[in-house]
């Protein structure tokens, strides 16, 4: 890798500004289309089950294109593939939007996926390659808040866009984004580029990449209207998958010039942050897809109002990002990361005490705390990935980790969904059973609905979705407790400053 001079001032800052905004513009896309799936499938003439294939789709080729972000690096230059990769992003976008079938549709989200997956990783290793070393954790708090906010914005921006206009503008809204990101980045960073390099390609290993990445990713997505286990798809694409990743482990471990290199795996600082990250990430984002769900399914909220109460997460980890910035500089990551697991935690046994009667300020607040959290949860992970390896190796090293972590939130987003109903239905037995003759509470209560037996039994299901809601929190609110021996196995990264006779250095990162 080139070793450069960093940048300063004003270039930094639409170099910072340029990377963001192509990555929120790709993490936006991932949430963006789910509120819509009902408009497409109704304008297509399909079912809304069919129409899951558009989720599905950009998910599985987002999450097979990812790994492959060092090695495609390597070979045409960070600057050149992060600029095709926004370009084709726009392009697909267009073609998304112009689609009037839902086969076409699907084709153009799968060639979307595919060119976006090197959108996230190389924002981070361009940020640090362009700021100082002394302002590298600022720099990770910035790219931070894109993967804060943009979730919370996709399901808002996607209901109000589908309501007011059409399906096709969460498409749309990315090429204005897209086009100026994509011009400043290579104005910009054009004489800034990586050496690009012939090697030798893995021809064996992109296969058993696809076949691995895409079974996985299909399968989760399309485990729970399938039955799961219950269905002879989704035990064949667990097969597939267990089988393909193992010899695709086996395959790359040894390979010389390797697609994925698990090798990482080796640095202690490395597995550690990868393990808590995706554990970590489970809880958060399995919470981000339970409060809408039980908002708009359980409490009557509008798809809107739900993504308002959401929100306020976004407020203290914009005002939090400075301050996270400098700290990951002078304080122990693993300090750090205690605290907002444990703010994690917190919020967790709060939003366990949600009730039925709970008001929209009560609901918001935890919201609003999480956000205090939630940049000290991200920023010191990053830091632990990018300082356990060369600095040539960090593209290929957050693509790795991040490719992990957004596997494991499509894990987390499966498991919740199904918990959920799982237990609602645990729940509504016991409730059920205490509907007896004998019960003279029970006989009040079905006198009260009007001797409506189906009002009583739809009131039996809000209960028992709050008692499934509530148990989920609370186990969310353990477990991220449970993380935080897990966070001081990383060996303590300190920051040294070094000194010369004629000025002070940069802020040297070592590992100790």
């Amino acid at each position: 890798m080139n070793d450069l001079t960093p940048v300063k001032g004003v270039r930094l800052l639409l170099i910072t500004l340029a990377t963001s905004m192509a990555t929120f513009m790709m993490v936006l896309d991932t949430s963006i289309a789910n509120v819509a799936i009902p408009t497409i499938a109704g304008n297509l003439g399909i079912s809304t089950d069919q129409g899951i294939w558009v989720i599905t789709a950009f998910g599985a080729a987002n999450a097979i294109s990812m790994p492959m972000t060092g090695f495609l690096s390597r070979r045409f230059g960070e600057v050149r593939l992060f600029t095709f990769a926004v370009v084709g992003f726009i392009v697909t976008s267009i073609l998304c939007g112009m689609s009037n079938s839902i086969e076409t549709l699907i084709f153009f989200r799968v060639l979307q996926g595919a060119v976006s997956g090197s959108i996230a990783p190389l924002s981070q290793s361009i940020l640090l390659r362009n700021f100082p070393k002394e302002k590298h954790g600022m720099a990770m708090a910035l790219w931070s808040m894109t993967v804060v906010v943009a979730p919370i914005m996709g399901p808002i921006l996607g209901g109000v866009l589908t309501d007011n206009y059409s399906w096709s503008w969460i498409f749309f809204i990315n090429v204005p984004i897209g086009i100026i990101a994509s011009i400043l980045v290579y104005v910009l960073l054009k004489d800034r580029d990586t050496k690009a390099q012939r090697e030798n390609v893995d021809y064996i290993g992109i296969g058993l990449l696809v076949i691995a990445a895409g079974s996985l990713q299909m399968m989760l997505d399309l485990g729970k209207n399938n039955d799961w286990f219950q269905s002879n798809l989704i035990v064949g694409l667990t097969f597939v998958a267990i089988l393909s990743w193992g010899i695709m482990i086996i395959w790359e471990w040894y390979h010389d010039n390797p697609i994925v290199n698990f090798r990482f795996f080796k640095q202690r600082n490395f597995l550690v942050a990868v393990v808590v990250m995706c554990l970590g990430f489970m809880m958060y984002f399995g919470s981000t897809v339970l409060l809408p769900l039980w908002l708009q399914g359980v409490m009557g909220y509008t798809a809107s109002w739900s993504g308002y109460a959401v929100a306020p997460i976004g407020i203290l980890a914009i005002v939090s990002a400075p301050i996270i910035g400098k700290l990951v500089q002078k304080v122990d990551l693993r300090i750090i990361l205690s605290y907002a697991f444990v703010m994690f935690s917190i919020v967790g046994f709060w939003r366990a005490s949600y009730s039925l009667d709970a008001p929209y300020s009560y609901i918001m607040m935890p919201q609003f705390v999480l956000g205090a959290a939630t940049l000290a949860f991200f920023v010191p992970l990053q830091n632990l990935v990018v300082t356990s390896v060369s600095s040539d190796q960090i593209a290929n090293a957050v693509a790795l980790s991040t490719f992990f972590r957004t596997l494991f939130g499509s894990f987390s987003s499966s498991i919740v969904t199904t918990m959920w109903d799982e237990r609602m239905e645990f729940h509504h037995a016991r409730l059920a059973e205490g509907f007896t003759n004998a019960n003279q509470s029970a006989m009040e209560f079905i006198h009260q609905m009007g001797n409506n037996l189906t009002a009583v039994n739809g009131e039996l299901t809000r209960q028992a979705y709050m008692m499934s809601t509530t148990d989920i929190f609370w186990m969310t609110g353990i477990l991220c407790l449970c993380l935080i021996p897990i966070v001081w196995l990383a060996k303590p990264i300190k920051t040294r400053k070094l000194s010369s006779q004629k000025s002070t250095t940069n802020v040297a990162v070592n590992i100790d």
